[in-house]
């Protein structure tokens, strides 16, 4: 299931923890349990496809691109000093200027655009 409202899905994913346990796999806490935590894996393919899977109801049900995978993306780029925009739209990506990723999902509904920036200094 592709997600509809991602810009909805990024906000909400700037409010969760994320905690990195091994390389490809983050602990991110629950939106609607915050004593609950979901599991996301991220793998990159040769092609540089981002490939996320989560253990939220939602994404056990077919979805991806929920708000743990957008925050565990997030995180993995604050640590590369980089800042993500997600986008449903090939071409809302491209009009930002910034080097683009795709976030694959499970089925051929299409995929979600990230764009990557330099992170603004909180100075």
């Amino acid at each position: 299931m592709h997600p509809r409202e991602i810009k909805k899905l990024q906000a909400r994913s700037r409010n969760l923890r994320v905690k990195q346990i091994a390389p490809h796999t983050l602990v991110v806490t629950s939106r609607s349990n915050p004593y609950a935590n979901h599991i996301v894996s991220i793998e990159t393919d040769d092609a540089g496809t981002i490939h996320a899977r989560c253990t939220c109801p939602w994404a056990q049900n077919g979805g991806y691109g929920c708000s743990h995978v957008l925050a565990a993306l997030s995180y993995l780029a604050a640590r590369q000093k980089r800042a993500l925009s997600f986008w449903l739209e090939l071409s809302d990506a491209q009009r930002q200027r910034h080097r683009i990723l795709r976030l694959n999902g499970s089925t051929a509904d299409g995929a979600i655009y990230i764009t990557s920036r330099p992170l603004k200094d909180a100075a």
